[in-house]
């Protein structure tokens, strides 16, 4: 391994974007900690990706990984908190336990890594924190309540540490990719159906999804963009995808209640259901 390449950790790395962000960075000559619970990384990304078995919900193993890359003289110049899980369903379906670990993940598993990082990246003076939003972060998807909510307060939580970390030289991002062409929908874990007057809207929502995932930008062309911006672009937000572009635009243009209606219409919710 060449101890001269720079550095990054990416969580969330064993497949989709995580995987295709791993070996974009590769690709441009960085050493990637490939950071995931089951420990996988791309064949791309073999020479030069380490495989870690992480999970981003356990604070303490992140210090620990991270410390035991410096002690190796690995410090960690890029985080890519890419790690995140959902599983689609009705809010009223959702099993408490399912719902606390979206948001466990997909927030405060973008605290734990960021909290691991910072403490070198302060000392040296430099670093970058980059986070994966989402679209759902900018609007809130019927079926998605708990993974908009986990993204929506990324939102709120990059803003504010942006702030507190620039007089240190470290650089926080947050992209923010419309649908993406992976797994994470068929490979998240199935919620029962357990309210009958649900049944029209879940079919519905169901078919919706699926097609909208399909439709989505290929994971490859999406983790060169992002990885494109965070080596080499500016700011703190970028959105990635048509559908990132437009969807926020529409709702800042047109009233509410008909940008709501609109949402609606295109999941095919009706206004009104008859009574059992």
């Amino acid at each position: 391994m060449n101890v001269n390449r720079p550095v990054a950790l990416v969580t969330g790395a064993s497949n989709g974007l995580g995987a295709a962000m791993t070996d974009a960075l590769v690709g441009r000559g960085w050493h990637v900690l490939a950071a995931s619970r089951s420990a996988r990384v791309g064949a791309a990304s073999e020479a030069s990706a380490e495989h870690l078995a992480l999970d981003v919900t356990n604070e303490a193993a992140l210090r620990k990984a991270v410390s035991a890359a410096a002690a190796r003289g690995r410090d960690i110049e890029l985080l890519v908190a890419n790690a995140g899980i959902n599983a689609s369903a009705l809010m009223e379906e959702m099993p408490a336990a399912q719902a606390r670990a979206i948001v466990e993940t997909n927030f405060w598993g973008v605290v734990h890594a960021a909290r691991a990082v910072l403490p070198g990246m302060r000392q040296r003076r430099r670093g970058t924190v980059a986070v994966i939003g989402s679209l759902a972060g900018l609007v809130g998807p019927p079926g998605e309540a708990f993974y908009a909510a986990s993204k929506h307060a990324l939102e709120g939580f990059v803003e504010s540490l942006s702030h507190e970390v620039r007089p240190f030289g470290i650089a926080v991002r947050l992209a923010e990719p419309g649908f993406i062409r992976t797994d994470l929908a068929r490979s998240a874990p199935e919620v029962a159906a357990s309210i009958a007057d649900y049944a029209p809207l879940r079919a519905m929502l169901r078919r919706h999804w699926e097609g909208a995932i399909e439709g989505g930008m290929p994971a490859d062309a999406m983790a060169r963009k992002i990885v494109q911006w965070l080596l080499h672009g500016s700011g703190l937000r970028r959105r990635f995808g048509r559908d990132a572009l437009w969807i926020p635009r529409l709702k800042r243009w047109l009233p509410e209640a008909v940008f709501m209606a609109g949402g609606r219409r295109e999941c095919g919710i009706p206004d009104r259901l008859p009574k059992p």
